[in-house]
């Protein structure tokens, strides 16, 4: 079956069998974006919700004078505008392509037809609410409570072996790049990562926890 794999990693439809699959294979469309490509913008109609098939897909808001917030990072069998289609239509913020990218589209009308067809997939759909909230809840706390040092320091860890510009970096943790270049400049001084061109690699992920946790 085309896209099975893909299907099964899905949070939403992983206990389902294999028939079930096949079904829910047939409402889902499949969309390509390339690298910094939009896929949709905040206050805008919702299509519906979207898994990513491949690549990665940032979640952000955008202010006024185009100064962007990271919310989230989505990477290969996550979920992402979920809330359009339990509760209102409108987009509460865009999404990009970071790279090239493949998406699922489900339309809110599809999934619902799904749930009452599958009542199973109604568990798997508060596990992953549930787990997106928790995630927020870090966010906000991380925000408020954490210096940003601290916050880069947990970027750093939480997302470690990917490819982050420090734009990107500074867009999650809500500051300058400058902020963050000198703090990356700091950890490496302090040989808790290594600076290599645009990679990062953490080497004494120890220290790091224990600055990101003071």
């Amino acid at each position: 079956m085309n896209n099975f794999e893909e299907i099964k990693n899905i949070e939403y439809f992983k206990t389902l069998s294999e028939v079930q699959i096949a079904d829910v294979a047939g409402v889902l469309k499949e969309e390509n974006y390339e690298a910094e490509e939009n896929l949709f913008i905040e206050g805008e109609r919702s299509k519906g919700i979207y898994f990513v098939k491949s690549g990665t897909i940032k979640i952000y808001k955008s202010s006024k004078d185009g100064k962007e917030q990271i919310l989230k990072l989505c990477y290969t069998g996550e979920s992402f505008n979920d809330v359009t289609v339990f509760s209102a239509n409108i987009n509460p913020a865009s999404a990009d392509a970071v790279n090239k990218s493949s998406v699922f589209l489900l339309s809110k009308e599809n999934l619902e037809n799904l749930i009452f067809k599958y009542p199973e997939i109604s568990l798997n759909i508060i596990r992953s609410l549930t787990d997106k909230l928790r995630f927020l809840t870090s966010r906000i706390e991380d925000l408020s409570l954490k210096h940003t040092q601290e916050r880069i320091g947990k970027i750093l860890l939480l997302f470690e072996g990917q490819k982050l510009s420090q734009k990107m970096i500074a867009d999650i943790a809500g500051t300058a790049r400058e902020v963050v270049s000198r703090a990356l400049r700091e950890f490496s001084n302090q040989d808790i990562i290594r600076l290599n061109k645009r990679e990062i690699e953490i080497i004494d992920k120890s220290k790091l926890k224990k600055l990101v946790d003071r």
